[in-house]
């Protein structure tokens, strides 16, 4: 039991570094570092919700493993997106317009709503495992903003709504969810001494 909690500690530990690293480096329009910290962060942040998905009580079983499919969702369209931004974009081969992040009409940053999106379905459905408490009501209240902003995120792409808006948003979660990520690091250790 010690490696594991160890494991879900280290993850946490990792989610928390990559979250406030690509969070920043989006804000601060650094592209190369924001889309590989973001690239990287989207194992970590899968494995994370794998930890909490093991954690979870019998019962709440079926809602974390929803969390799991969700974060495989946003895995795959966030790795895809952030590759091809990585590769072929950076190539400046003509005619990828389209592909490219640097117009937000582009279909990538649909693919990047829709990404973020599953990651907010994902921290919604986890957050069902928590408990009551201080703590643990933290963190589910972290993880429902998440989802709130992935839900507000692609209903705001989808309406058109001003670029700035969306962008308080994604400032808003680089802060929340790195202090969820944060907060879990905590959260696994006293887990695994009641489980004790």
């Amino acid at each position: 039991m010690k490696v594991i909690q160890h494991f879900s500690m280290i993850i946490s530990g990792l989610a928390m570094f990559l979250l406030f690293l690509a969070g920043l480096t989006s804000v601060l329009k650094i592209t190369i570092p924001s889309l590989i910290f973001g690239f990287l962060l989207v194992p970590i942040f899968i494995i994370l919700i794998t930890c909490l998905h093991y954690h979870s009580k019998k019962e709440m079983k079926m809602f974390s493993m929803l969390g799991v499919i969700f974060a495989c969702m946003y895995g795959v369209l966030i790795s895809f997106n952030y590759y091809l931004q990585l590769t072929l974009v950076q190539k400046n081969v003509s005619g990828l317009e389209l592909f490219s992040m640097s117009d937000p009409n582009s279909m990538m940053w649909v693919i990047e709503v829709l990404g973020y999106f599953f990651m907010g379905l994902s921290t919604i459905f986890v957050s069902t495992i928590f408990g009551s408490s201080f703590l643990e009501r933290s963190i589910k209240l972290i993880f429902m903003v998440n989802g709130i902003l992935g839900i507000g995120g692609i209903i705001g792409y989808t309406l058109g709504w001003n670029l700035s808006l969306m962008l308080w948003g994604l400032m808003l979660w680089n802060i929340i969810m790195s202090i969820a990520a944060g907060l879990l690091i905590y959260y696994f250790k006293i887990h695994f001494q009641i489980e004790a």
